[in-house]
């Protein structure tokens, strides 16, 4: 994991390009709660830091291929990142303190650092996350799998009649206003 000490930051700033290997990777994500997703090659980013006063802004970009598993049909394919960031990194100690603090629009593109460093490769896996779709797809017109067979419904139809088709509601046709 590449970790950046704040001393090494120059006026000028620091230009900086890494690729994030998979052990490193899947060593980081093992630490998190329950991930079902997993890298398909390295995490490749590059960035730009530069000193803001006592902050640090963070312009970058990151790039992989993701191994994700389709909600609708079940099968694993690969979804490419390509992704751009801006981000503003501020001391912890100005973090608000308030038990309820309102989000403003500037604060989604903000981000803390602790002591006298910052832990790039962290922020990189969370641009990747940001990207993972809620519910990912394999194509977008994917058909699933029958609920009675399970046949892939993308290969070929199957000729199976809906058990349950009732829905929820059903029983309100037979509702009689007067």
């Amino acid at each position: 994991m590449v970790v950046l000490e704040i001393d090494e930051i120059t006026e000028e700033g620091l230009h900086l390009t890494w690729d994030e290997e998979l052990p490193s990777i899947m060593a980081y994500l093992a630490s998190l709660s329950r991930i079902d997703f997993g890298f398909e090659k390295p995490l490749h980013t590059e960035a730009k830091v530069r000193k803001v006063g006592p902050s640090f802004f963070l312009e970058g970009n990151v790039q992989t291929s993701l191994h994700l598993t389709c909600v609708r049909c079940l099968k694993d394919f690969f979804f490419p990142i390509s992704s751009s960031f801006d981000l503003t990194l501020s001391p912890l100690k100005k973090a608000p303190t308030g038990e309820e603090a309102e989000l403003k629009e500037e604060d989604m593109e903000s981000n803390f650092f602790e002591g006298g460093e910052i832990h790039l490769s962290e922020i990189a896996c969370e641009q990747v996350f940001l990207e993972i779709p809620y519910k990912p797809l394999c194509r977008e017109d994917c058909r699933g799998l029958c609920p009675v067979c399970g046949k892939d419904l993308n290969l070929s139809a199957c000729h199976c009649v809906p058990v349950g088709s009732e829905f929820a509601f059903s029983a309100l046709k037979n509702l009689k206003l007067s």
